[in-house]
């Protein structure tokens, strides 16, 4: 695979990427309560619908499928 390829197919651009912040409250009862360590300990991190844990955004896995526009 090119790196263009491997660039192109990381968690940001896949379609089971969760960054949504009101998605991830609804999915993780209480989150909000740690308030701004909420946001230093995520930080870019999203959930992954596929494998139902945190991904960054240049993490990569055999399932990607790009975002619709």
């Amino acid at each position: 695979m090119s790196t263009a390829a491997v660039l192109a197919a990381r968690c940001e651009h896949c379609r089971f990427r969760r960054d949504d912040p009101r998605v991830t409250e609804e999915r993780v009862p209480g989150l909000t309560s740690f308030g701004s360590a909420y946001g230093a300990s995520i930080a870019a991190s999203a959930l992954c619908e596929v494998h139902d844990c945190w991904v960054s955004p240049r993490d990569t896995c055999e399932r990607f499928s790009p975002r619709e526009n």
